[in-house]
């Protein structure tokens, strides 16, 4: 790896290709349905994290698995055009690459048809050790576990930060849940981790496996978050004009890497996040609108008094 490159951020997990259509209601089985719009971009959650990171001024490296077909060089393609280095990103000859249907609805909700693909999923000697080192923070998803989990120790033993965007529990999350200091979970999630457990209730428990910080997303019902040794607080979620929540979570995942990379107290950065995550809300696609640095900072909406002096 060049001296030159020395990402901030590096990434491991998924990288998608969405196709995505706004309709009206979904047709009746055999039947058809006009869509409003339709469009195509590369998703998946750590890809679209270090996307937004990008966009606000930070470094970023992606590793993870595309085959060498139409949707794969267009994913690779987007993440170049957004700076993201590519140079971890595994093209496997004559697989697929995953991919998404995504229908949202009037109310902005999605519904998601995904394709996996067939790529192998990375190994340990996929990794490059010297990215890792010489990163800030890894932000993991949980898949490819093996790596995800090497990559956290190798995190671990430099000091390097390490954040998980737990959208499910996933084969291997037990071994890989006392590697992270952040783990910034769903309520789908929790809901799988502690069966009948309110989201408030289970980050006291998410807080044995190891971690320093654990956050719960819960959509339209705003945030829980607990600092080790400090008490849960709760953040209502910002109100929007919602056109589609596609990759608002995994925006949130970026609002909140780049808060800690500020070194803002746990409150500001889940408060930035958020905004983040609201504001992509009022566009299709989970790329599409993301939000600037200004945006954030002049967040439209009485209730919204965001204002984080000295972000550049």
């Amino acid at each position: 790896m060049s001296e030159m490159k020395r990402p901030d951020v590096v990434g491991i997990g998924q990288c998608s290709y969405d196709i995505l259509g706004r309709l009206q209601s979904f047709p009746q089985a055999d039947q058809k349905t006009d869509l409003d719009e339709i469009l195509l971009q590369g998703g998946g959650p750590i890809a679209t994290a270090l996307v937004t990171l990008s966009r606000f001024g930070t470094s970023t490296a992606f590793c993870g698995a595309v085959g060498d077909d139409e949707f794969g060089r267009k994913i690779e393609a987007g993440l170049r055009d957004e700076q993201v280095d590519c140079s971890g990103l595994k093209v496997e000859p004559g697989a697929a690459s995953q991919t998404a249907f995504i229908a949202v609805d009037k109310d902005g909700l999605r519904t998601v048809f995904c394709h996996p693909g067939t790529t192998t999923p990375l190994e340990p000697k996929d990794l490059d050790h010297v990215l890792i080192r010489r990163s800030k923070i890894l932000l993991l998803d949980g898949t490819h576990v093996e790596v995800a989990c090497e990559a956290a120790r190798i995190a671990r033993a430099n000091s390097v930060v390490t954040v998980l965007d737990g959208g499910s529990v996933r084969p291997g999350s037990a071994e890989l849940l006392p590697l992270i200091d952040h783990l910034v979970v769903s309520e789908k999630f929790v809901g799988q981790l502690s069966p009948g457990k309110s989201p408030q209730d289970v980050s006291a428990h998410l807080l044995e496996y190891g971690a320093t910080t654990a956050v719960v997303t819960c959509g339209a019902k705003g945030v829980w978050a607990q600092q080790r040794g400090d008490s849960l607080f709760h953040q209502s979620a910002f109100p929007v004009p919602v056109v589609d929540t596609t990759g608002c979570g995994d925006v949130f995942h970026g609002g909140y890497v780049y808060g800690l990379l500020q070194g803002w107290p746990l409150a500001d950065i889940v408060r930035f996040a958020s905004v983040c995550a609201a504001l992509k809300a009022r566009q299709l696609g989970g790329r599409s609108g993301i939000p600037n640095i200004d945006e954030v900072n002049s967040c439209p909406g009485s209730s919204c008094k965001c204002n984080f002096a000295g972000v550049v």
